[in-house]
Parts: C-alpha cells; structure tokens; sequence
C-alpha cells in the first residue's frame, strides 16, 4: 500500500528514471533508439486500444441509432408523398378515362344525328333508373310530350310516359308500361296486335310478340323493327329474336332481346319530330336488310307502297 502511494505520489520521477534507465541501457548494449521507439508504442498501443473501442462504441451507437430513427423517418414521410402521388395520378388517368370515354359516346351520337336527317332528335342525359324506367334531363320546357319516342344510337329505347318542367319519365323495353308497334325485318311479318311489349318481369330482360299466326314464317335470328304504324319512325331496331314459343290453339309468340339495356346508358335522344322516308314504308332499305343476311332467305311477297299521285296544279307542273 506504502510502496503504490510513494508510487502514484512520485508518479513524474518515476517516468523519469524509466526513461533514463531505458536511455542507459541503450547506451551500454548498443541497441537501436528504434527499437525501444517501437516497444514503447507498441506498450501504448495495446494499453489504449480498450479505451479506444469503448469511446467508438460510446459514439458510433448513439450515431447509428440517430442516424437509424431519422432516415426512417424521411423514408416514412417519402412514402406518403409517393403515395399522394401515385393517388392523384390515378385520379387523373380515371378522369382522362372517363373524358375519353365520354367523348367517344358523343362523337357517336353526333355522327347518328347527323345520319338520321328524317328525325329531329332532342339530347338528353340519364339522371337515374330503376326498374324499367329512366329519369332524363328533358321535359315540358324543352318540348318534350307523353308518347314520344326515346331511341339511343344502337335502337328503341322506349316511350315517354311522364313529363314535368325539366325532367321526364321514360318506360323502356323492360317496363310493361311500354308497347312499341313492330315488324319482323326480314318479311314485314306483324303480329295480331301489331305491338311488342315487355315480358313482365325486369330481370328476364327480354320483350315479347305475341298473337303471330301459326302458319306465318318466324325464325331464331330475326331482327325486329319499329313499323309504320308505331309512334316511332319505321325501321329502327328493336332486338333480335332470340327464341320462338308455340302456343295454344292459332298462335305463337316469340320472345326479343331488345337491342339497347337500359342500364347502361348515359344519353338518349328523344324524337321531336319525325318524316317517313318512303323505303321504310314500302320495304326495308338495304342496310338493315344486310343485318339478317347470315340467315337463309326466305321467299316472301313486300308489300309495296302506291305511287303517290302528283298533287301539284298544272301550273306548278310546267311552269318554266
């Protein structure tokens, strides 16, 4: 205990006489002051070397860990950035998507309007359906009245039943409240009652004609148009036969699958205004009749329209 207090008190003097000792001994042997040099910072070394690890652990960890918390951090806080990002640009191509679309519905029915110069269609847009019935964005104010016919670009549509001041009511093909007067394309065939009607039941999705004679000709595949004697203009299409059922006693009835679903609209037209052109009355034109051309034909008898009188004066006639 004396001898580590006399030690520790006399700590420089004891420094001293090593070196000098060590000074000596290099003297008397000869050796080298590099290899002292070298032992003694070796001694150094190894003696420091504990404390040197403890003062990079002291510091690096605390450094790791700082370093850890906040990278972690600025990643989180990328990544919700990211994903604002990757929310906003989906926004923006389901927008681009539906404008696209949008677009391509109403160059559509631009380039019908402008085929359909016999018809003075009014656009409307769909507000809501339920059941067979649509609301559209048209009513008295617009000209609208009960009983006009609503068609789309690919056929009938249905019939105006109700009208207020900006909106209408209008019963579709899938609504019992909707009866359109039809003809079978390919012969003119008509039904008893002249008429095609829903079948009753919303979910079926399919309308029916009914009273045709057993003995007429009417086959899966048919497409059935408007006729002449229907408050829509004749020709326009109503759905393909889609099954033929006989009946009881004198007739059948064939069940149609209408050529528009409701449900999925967006615009229709409605028909202010209407002019017969004289093919659709006296027989169907040739591009409607090429819709039936994948199925045999049949030999049937057109009916086919008088020429009309000339009703001018003679005056009116050959006048220069």
């Amino acid at each position: 205990m004396n001898a580590g207090r006399i030690l520790r008190e006399h700590r420089p003097l004891a420094v001293l006489l090593i070196l000098s000792g060590l000074s000596l001994f290099s003297l008397v042997t000869g050796a080298e002051s590099s290899v002292i040099h070298h032992t003694l910072a070796r001694a150094v070394h190894v003696t420091s070397y504990p404390f040197l690890k403890l003062r990079y652990i002291a510091v690096a960890v605390p450094s790791r860990a700082y370093s850890f918390v906040s990278d972690y951090d600025a990643v989180f806080n990328e990544n919700i950035a990211l994903n604002r990002e990757v929310v906003e640009a989906q926004k923006r191509e389901a927008t681009l998507h539906h404008v696209m679309a949008e677009n391509k519905r109403l160059r559509a029915l631009l380039g019908f309007v402008s085929e359909q110069p016999r018809l003075t269609l009014q656009p409307a847009t769909v507000l809501e359906s339920y059941r067979g019935m649509l609301r559209i964005d048209a009513g008295t104010r617009a000209g609208v009245k009960p009983a006009m016919g609503v068609i789309a670009r690919e056929g009938v549509v249905g019939v105006v039943t109700e009208v207020a001041d900006f909106t209408a009511t209008v019963a579709t093909l899938h609504h019992t409240d909707c009866r359109v007067g039809a003809m079978v394309l390919r012969n003119r065939l008509r039904a008893y009652d002249g008429v095609v009607h829903a079948s009753g039941s919303d979910f079926s999705y399919l309308c029916a004609m009914e009273y045709i004679d057993m003995k007429d000709e009417v086959r899966v595949g048919d497409i059935v148009v408007t006729s002449p004697e229907s408050q829509f203009p004749a020709g326009l299409s109503i759905g393909p036969i889609t099954a033929v059922r006989g009946g009881e006693g004198l007739w059948k009835s064939a069940e149609i699958k209408p050529a528009v679903d409701p449900y999925r609209l967006d615009e229709v037209m409605v028909i202010m205004r209407a002019v017969d052109d004289a093919p659709y009355v006296a027989g169907p034109p040739a591009a409607l009749e090429r819709e039936s051309a994948a199925y045999p034909a049949v030999e049937t008898t057109h009916l086919q329209a008088p020429e009309m009188p000339d009703m001018r004066s003679l005056q009116e006639r050959y006048a220069p």
